[in-house]
């Protein structure tokens, strides 16, 4: 029953915006129903039962009705039994001793005036410390309240009180909207990440995979033509399909490791990522399923970091693709050259027919421009006279390149890049 209700209270205050825990609404409630029995205690109205008696159901009411039927009661009429049930056991003048030298009544405006204010804002509570003032005021000229000094002091410190509770809710508010906006931007830089990584294993995996089906289904029609023996054919058929198969099941693979970072722990069995040095033979995988392209390379791609050298990969892999889909009859050349300005490639290939612009269902250019964009590099996609080219150059102030992986300094993020694309 405790933990019911103490579920009933929090949903309670969740549902209107008020982060405070549920003993703080039960501290507040629990000081004014002590001022409240001092107060009538110091009255001698608990036995024999007096009248007064009637300011405790008085002061629980909103709590009751809030907490037991969750009835959500206005600010002004949450404050307003406080404020009678203290002007009622004001209207009484008390019996002072040694262990009540004060007032308690006077308690019951501070607390309501904290709760107030905690919870409904600073001018809510500055119009109850209000009439609260005015009935002290009213009390000490009409039944002479002595010390009002003293109980002024008391309402000033459940303001403060309830100033500093509302301050810490808004604090804890802006700081739980911060965490969940840097937890929705992690999630969608995360997602978005995969996304490309899963883009690029399939558009290269199909691609290179077609070609060499194309390949078998040319040596099958060679029999047909006679051009070709059967046999001949046969065995270039079943290694192309061979091939063509292997490349599927790698890619199989691939794409379960990649998915499986999703919802999977570290277990520290971690396979190496493709980097720079990985491309030519992905250029060479490339020309054994049937696609016309030439490779040169300069420098060590040894010197540039994982980072740098993946998205340099991934860039050329996707570039390939779309070789391999738009053009795969035409000629294509990829240079790459690493030196202490930098890194530069280059994929090059003769347009063949009238160049498209991109319908915006692809995402092979957006996943170049990202991956630039995290490397700092500057890349341009598009057509250059009667080629297509996509050229990527990674400066040497740029994090990854050659010279900072040889220094071994990190160099700070520079400004993402723009991306020509064609018209």
């Amino acid at each position: 029953m405790l933990r019911a209700a103490r579920q009933r209270i929090e949903d309670n205050c969740l549902a209107r915006g008020i982060l405070y825990p549920w003993w703080v609404p039960l501290l507040g409630l629990a000081g004014q129903v002590i001022c409240v029995l001092l107060a009538l205690d110091q009255r001698d109205a608990l036995w024999p039962l007096d009248p007064l008696v009637l300011t405790v159901p008085l002061t629980l009411a909103p709590a009751v009705a809030q907490l037991g039927w969750r009835v959500w009661v206005p600010w002004w009429l949450d404050a307003l039994p406080a404020v009678l049930a203290t002007a009622w056991l004001l209207s009484v003048q008390p019996t002072y001793d040694v262990l009540s030298p004060v007032d308690a009544a006077p308690g019951l405006l501070a607390f309501v005036i904290a709760e107030i204010t905690a919870r409904d804002g600073v001018l809510r509570g500055t119009a109850v410390a209000a009439v609260s003032y005015a009935v002290l005021g009213v009390a000490a000229l009409a039944s002479g309240l002595v010390g009002l000094g003293v109980y002024a002091v008391f309402l000033e410190v459940g303001f403060a009180v309830g100033a500093m509770l509302l301050w810490q809710m808004r604090a804890l508010v802006a700081e739980r909207e911060a965490r969940e906006a840097a937890w929705q931007q992690a999630t969608t830089a995360e997602r978005e990440r995969i996304a490309r990584e899963i883009h690029d294993l399939v558009a290269h995996s199909l691609s290179v995979t077609l070609l060499h089906i194309t390949g078998a289904r040319h040596a099958l029609r060679d029999v047909v033509d006679g051009s070709a023996s059967p046999s001949d054919a046969i065995d270039e058929a079943d290694a192309a399909l061979g091939d063509a198969e292997q490349i599927g099941r790698r890619a199989m693979a691939d794409i379960r490791r990649t998915i499986s970072t999703m919802s999977e722990p570290d277990t520290g069995l971690r396979q190496p990522l493709p980097g720079a040095g990985d491309i030519a033979a992905l250029v060479r995988q490339t020309a054994e399923a049937g696609l016309d392209v030439r490779y040169e390379e300069q420098g060590d791609p040894a010197r540039l970091s994982g980072a740098a050298g993946l998205g340099l990969y991934r860039i050329a892999q996707e570039s390939l693709a779309n070789v391999a889909k738009h053009a795969p009859a035409t000629a294509t050349r990829v240079r790459f050259s690493v030196g202490r300005n930098g890194a530069h490639l280059t994929v090059r290939n003769r347009l063949e027919g009238q160049v498209r612009a991109p319908d915006g269902v692809g995402s092979g250019l957006a996943g170049m421009q990202a991956r630039a964009e995290q490397l700092g590099a500057t890349l341009s996609a598009g057509p250059s006279g009667q080629d297509w080219v996509v050229d990527v150059r990674l400066g040497a102030g740029t994090p990854g390149c050659s010279v900072a992986k040889l220094v071994g300094d990190r160099l700070p993020d520079v400004p993402a890049v723009a991306v020509e694309v064609p018209r």
